[in-house]
Protein backbone atom coordinates (compact mmCIF):
# COMPACT_ATOMS: atom_id res chain seq x y z
CA UNK A 1 0.00 0.00 0.00
CA UNK A 2 1.25 3.48 -0.84
CA UNK A 3 0.80 5.97 2.00
CA UNK A 4 1.48 9.70 2.31
CA UNK A 5 1.90 11.19 5.78
CA UNK A 6 1.31 14.92 6.07
CA UNK A 7 3.19 16.26 9.08
CA UNK A 8 6.38 14.49 10.13
CA UNK A 9 6.37 15.29 13.83
CA UNK A 10 6.40 12.78 16.66
CA UNK A 11 3.22 10.92 15.67
CA UNK A 12 3.55 11.32 11.91
CA UNK A 13 7.18 10.26 12.13
CA UNK A 14 6.29 7.26 14.29
CA UNK A 15 3.66 6.19 11.74
CA UNK A 16 6.22 6.57 8.94
CA UNK A 17 8.78 4.55 10.87
CA UNK A 18 6.41 1.72 11.76
CA UNK A 19 4.69 1.45 8.39
CA UNK A 20 7.99 1.49 6.48
CA UNK A 21 9.25 -1.33 8.67
CA UNK A 22 6.12 -3.30 7.72
CA UNK A 23 6.82 -2.88 4.00
CA UNK A 24 4.51 0.00 3.13
CA UNK A 25 5.65 2.51 0.50
CA UNK A 26 5.64 5.68 2.61
CA UNK A 27 6.01 9.30 1.49
CA UNK A 28 6.07 12.44 3.61
CA UNK A 29 4.97 16.05 3.40
CA UNK A 30 6.18 18.67 5.85
CA UNK A 31 6.90 22.41 5.92
CA UNK A 32 10.26 21.69 7.52
CA UNK A 33 12.89 20.49 5.05
CA UNK A 34 15.01 19.21 7.94
CA UNK A 35 12.22 16.87 9.01
CA UNK A 36 12.08 15.50 5.46
CA UNK A 37 15.85 15.00 5.40
CA UNK A 38 15.81 13.24 8.76
CA UNK A 39 12.95 10.94 7.72
CA UNK A 40 14.73 9.97 4.50
CA UNK A 41 18.04 9.41 6.28
CA UNK A 42 16.33 7.08 8.76
CA UNK A 43 14.49 5.30 5.93
CA UNK A 44 11.12 6.26 7.40
CA UNK A 45 10.00 7.54 3.99
CA UNK A 46 10.89 6.80 0.38
CA UNK A 47 10.72 10.50 -0.50
CA UNK A 48 9.40 13.77 0.93
CA UNK A 49 8.03 17.08 -0.23
CA UNK A 50 7.83 20.63 1.07
CA UNK A 51 5.95 22.41 -1.71
CA UNK A 52 5.28 19.86 -4.47
CA UNK A 53 2.26 17.80 -3.47
CA UNK A 54 1.65 15.71 -6.61
CA UNK A 55 2.24 12.59 -4.50
CA UNK A 56 -1.18 13.10 -2.89
CA UNK A 57 -2.95 11.90 -6.03
CA UNK A 58 -0.84 8.74 -6.19
CA UNK A 59 -1.41 7.27 -2.72
CA UNK A 60 -3.96 4.78 -1.43
CA UNK A 61 -4.14 6.48 1.97
CA UNK A 62 -3.26 9.97 3.22
CA UNK A 63 -2.64 10.35 6.96
CA UNK A 64 -2.95 13.93 8.23
CA UNK A 65 -0.73 14.30 11.29
CA UNK A 66 -1.17 18.06 11.65
CA UNK A 67 -3.23 20.31 13.92
CA UNK A 68 -7.05 20.32 13.54
CA UNK A 69 -7.49 23.74 11.98
CA UNK A 70 -4.47 23.22 9.73
CA UNK A 71 -6.23 20.14 8.35
CA UNK A 72 -9.11 22.20 6.98
CA UNK A 73 -6.73 24.63 5.28
CA UNK A 74 -4.75 21.76 3.78
CA UNK A 75 -7.87 20.07 2.43
CA UNK A 76 -9.14 23.30 0.87
CA UNK A 77 -5.85 23.90 -0.90
CA UNK A 78 -5.35 20.37 -2.24
CA UNK A 79 -8.80 18.82 -2.66
CA UNK A 80 -8.32 18.81 -6.45
CA UNK A 81 -5.63 16.13 -6.00
CA UNK A 82 -7.76 13.63 -4.11
CA UNK A 83 -8.97 10.52 -5.93
CA UNK A 84 -11.90 8.09 -5.75
CA UNK A 85 -11.38 5.20 -3.32
CA UNK A 86 -8.52 7.09 -1.71
CA UNK A 87 -8.74 7.10 2.09
CA UNK A 88 -8.05 10.31 3.99
CA UNK A 89 -7.66 10.16 7.75
CA UNK A 90 -6.26 12.21 10.62
CA UNK A 91 -4.73 11.47 14.03
CA UNK A 92 -6.18 14.45 15.93
CA UNK A 93 -7.19 14.32 19.58
CA UNK A 94 -10.46 16.19 18.99
CA UNK A 95 -13.02 15.49 16.31
CA UNK A 96 -16.32 17.40 16.59
CA UNK A 97 -14.84 20.78 15.73
CA UNK A 98 -13.63 19.88 12.24
CA UNK A 99 -14.32 16.33 11.00
CA UNK A 100 -17.69 17.06 9.38
CA UNK A 101 -16.16 19.97 7.47
CA UNK A 102 -13.14 17.86 6.55
CA UNK A 103 -15.39 15.14 5.14
CA UNK A 104 -17.01 17.64 2.79
CA UNK A 105 -13.63 19.00 1.71
CA UNK A 106 -12.31 15.53 0.88
CA UNK A 107 -14.10 15.64 -2.45
CA UNK A 108 -13.99 12.30 -4.27
CA UNK A 109 -11.92 10.67 -1.54
CA UNK A 110 -13.25 8.85 1.54
CA UNK A 111 -12.64 10.64 4.83
CA UNK A 112 -12.54 8.50 7.96
CA UNK A 113 -10.96 9.96 11.08
CA UNK A 114 -9.13 8.01 13.78
CA UNK A 115 -7.14 8.60 16.97
CA UNK A 116 -4.07 6.65 18.12
CA UNK A 117 -4.08 6.71 21.91
CA UNK A 118 -0.31 6.91 22.25
CA UNK A 119 2.40 9.54 22.43
CA UNK A 120 5.33 11.02 24.30
CA UNK A 121 6.08 14.19 26.16
CA UNK A 122 8.62 15.01 23.43
CA UNK A 123 7.96 16.72 20.09
CA UNK A 124 9.68 16.35 16.74
CA UNK A 125 10.53 13.53 14.35
CA UNK A 126 13.83 12.86 16.07
CA UNK A 127 11.77 11.31 18.90
CA UNK A 128 9.74 9.09 16.55
CA UNK A 129 9.27 5.59 17.91
CA UNK A 130 6.72 3.18 16.49
CA UNK A 131 6.92 1.01 19.62
CA UNK A 132 4.68 3.56 21.40
CA UNK A 133 1.74 2.09 19.48
CA UNK A 134 2.22 -1.48 20.69
CA UNK A 135 -0.85 -2.51 22.67
CA UNK A 136 -2.33 1.01 22.63
CA UNK A 137 -5.98 1.83 21.96
CA UNK A 138 -6.94 2.76 18.40
CA UNK A 139 -10.19 4.70 17.92
CA UNK A 140 -12.04 4.93 14.58
CA UNK A 141 -14.51 7.82 14.48
CA UNK A 142 -17.03 7.91 11.59
CA UNK A 143 -19.50 10.77 11.43
CA UNK A 144 -22.47 8.88 10.02
CA UNK A 145 -22.36 5.51 8.28
CA UNK A 146 -19.08 3.63 8.35
CA UNK A 147 -17.40 3.01 5.01
CA UNK A 148 -16.32 -0.65 5.03
CA UNK A 149 -13.39 -0.13 2.66
CA UNK A 150 -11.94 2.79 4.64
CA UNK A 151 -12.51 0.91 7.90
CA UNK A 152 -10.56 -2.08 6.56
CA UNK A 153 -7.65 0.19 5.55
CA UNK A 154 -7.46 1.76 9.01
CA UNK A 155 -7.75 -1.59 10.77
CA UNK A 156 -4.95 -2.98 8.65
CA UNK A 157 -2.74 -0.02 9.55
CA UNK A 158 -3.62 -0.40 13.24
CA UNK A 159 -2.82 -4.11 13.22
CA UNK A 160 0.47 -3.62 11.39
CA UNK A 161 1.51 -0.95 13.88
CA UNK A 162 0.62 -3.45 16.65
CA UNK A 163 -2.11 -1.43 18.32
CA UNK A 164 -4.20 -3.34 20.83
CA UNK A 165 -7.92 -2.69 21.13
CA UNK A 166 -9.62 -1.18 18.04
CA UNK A 167 -12.87 0.65 18.82
CA UNK A 168 -15.37 2.43 16.56
CA UNK A 169 -17.27 5.33 18.18
CA UNK A 170 -19.01 8.55 17.16
CA UNK A 171 -17.02 11.79 17.11
CA UNK A 172 -19.18 13.21 19.90
CA UNK A 173 -18.62 10.22 22.18
CA UNK A 174 -14.93 10.34 21.33
CA UNK A 175 -14.60 13.97 22.40
CA UNK A 176 -16.58 13.38 25.59
CA UNK A 177 -14.36 10.49 26.67
CA UNK A 178 -11.08 12.06 25.52
CA UNK A 179 -12.01 15.13 27.53
CA UNK A 180 -11.84 12.87 30.59
CA UNK A 181 -9.10 10.30 29.94
CA UNK A 182 -6.66 12.61 28.16
CA UNK A 183 -7.42 16.30 28.51
CA UNK A 184 -8.47 16.27 32.16
CA UNK A 185 -5.39 14.25 33.10
CA UNK A 186 -3.17 16.78 31.31
CA UNK A 187 -5.00 19.63 33.06
CA UNK A 188 -4.41 17.97 36.44
CA UNK A 189 -0.72 17.35 35.72
CA UNK A 190 -0.16 20.93 34.56
CA UNK A 191 -2.00 22.35 37.59
CA UNK A 192 -0.10 20.09 39.99
CA UNK A 193 3.28 21.18 38.62
CA UNK A 194 2.30 24.85 38.52
CA UNK A 195 1.08 24.71 42.15
CA UNK A 196 4.61 23.93 43.30
CA UNK A 197 6.30 26.92 44.95
CA UNK A 198 8.99 25.09 46.90
CA UNK A 199 12.53 25.05 45.54
CA UNK A 200 13.27 21.80 47.40
CA UNK A 201 10.62 19.75 45.56
CA UNK A 202 13.16 18.06 43.30
CA UNK A 203 14.80 16.47 46.36
CA UNK A 204 11.57 14.69 47.31
CA UNK A 205 10.33 13.39 43.96
CA UNK A 206 9.40 9.71 43.88
CA UNK A 207 7.54 7.46 41.47
CA UNK A 208 4.08 8.87 42.23
CA UNK A 209 5.01 12.47 41.44
CA UNK A 210 7.11 11.42 38.46
CA UNK A 211 4.29 9.31 36.97
CA UNK A 212 1.63 11.93 37.59
CA UNK A 213 3.56 14.84 36.13
CA UNK A 214 5.30 13.35 33.09
CA UNK A 215 2.58 14.71 30.79
CA UNK A 216 2.94 18.21 32.23
CA UNK A 217 5.77 18.62 29.72
CA UNK A 218 3.31 19.66 27.07
CA UNK A 219 3.18 21.10 23.54
CA UNK A 220 1.62 24.49 24.32
CA UNK A 221 0.47 25.23 20.75
CA UNK A 222 -1.21 21.88 20.16
CA UNK A 223 -2.78 21.46 23.59
CA UNK A 224 -4.12 25.02 23.74
CA UNK A 225 -5.98 24.24 20.52
CA UNK A 226 -7.19 20.86 21.76
CA UNK A 227 -8.43 22.26 25.09
CA UNK A 228 -10.32 25.14 23.50
CA UNK A 229 -11.90 23.01 20.77
CA UNK A 230 -13.21 20.57 23.37
CA UNK A 231 -13.79 23.03 26.19
CA UNK A 232 -17.45 22.16 26.91
CA UNK A 233 -16.68 18.51 27.68
CA UNK A 234 -13.44 19.41 29.46
CA UNK A 235 -15.13 21.96 31.71
CA UNK A 236 -17.73 19.35 32.70
CA UNK A 237 -15.00 16.91 33.66
CA UNK A 238 -13.05 19.57 35.58
CA UNK A 239 -16.19 20.38 37.60
CA UNK A 240 -16.74 16.70 38.38
CA UNK A 241 -13.11 16.34 39.46
CA UNK A 242 -13.35 19.42 41.66
CA UNK A 243 -16.45 17.95 43.35
CA UNK A 244 -14.58 14.72 44.15
CA UNK A 245 -11.58 16.66 45.45
CA UNK A 246 -13.91 18.70 47.69
CA UNK A 247 -15.28 15.49 49.22
CA UNK A 248 -11.75 14.41 50.09
CA UNK A 249 -10.83 17.87 51.37
CA UNK A 250 -13.89 18.04 53.62
CA UNK A 251 -13.13 14.59 55.02
CA UNK A 252 -9.68 15.85 55.98
CA UNK A 253 -11.09 18.97 57.60
CA UNK A 254 -13.49 16.88 59.67
CA UNK A 255 -10.95 14.16 60.56
CA UNK A 256 -13.36 11.74 58.90
CA UNK A 257 -11.31 8.58 58.56
CA UNK A 258 -14.30 6.46 57.52
CA UNK A 259 -15.01 8.68 54.50
CA UNK A 260 -11.35 8.68 53.48
CA UNK A 261 -11.27 4.88 53.60
CA UNK A 262 -14.47 4.75 51.55
CA UNK A 263 -12.98 7.07 48.93
CA UNK A 264 -9.78 5.05 48.72
CA UNK A 265 -11.58 1.69 48.54
CA UNK A 266 -13.85 2.95 45.77
CA UNK A 267 -10.97 4.25 43.65
CA UNK A 268 -9.09 0.98 44.16
CA UNK A 269 -12.03 -1.09 42.96
CA UNK A 270 -12.65 1.11 39.91
CA UNK A 271 -8.98 1.10 38.91
CA UNK A 272 -8.67 -2.65 39.47
CA UNK A 273 -11.45 -3.33 36.96
CA UNK A 274 -9.41 -1.54 34.30
CA UNK A 275 -6.66 -4.12 34.65
CA UNK A 276 -8.92 -6.90 33.38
Amino acid sequence: MKICIVGLGLIGGSYAMGLSLKGYEVYGIDQNQEAIKYAKKQNYIKDGYVDDFHILSECDCIILAIYPQAILDFLKQHSHLFQENQVLTDVCGVKSSFVRKATLLAGKAIYLSHHPMAGKEKIGIEYADSSIFKGANFLITPIDSLNAYAEEILKRIAQDLEFGRITTISIERHDQMIGFTSQLTHAIAVSLVNSDHDEDTVKFIGDSYRDLTRIAMINDVLWSELFLENKDYLLEHISSFEAELDILKNALKQDDKATLKKIFNRSTQIRRKMEK
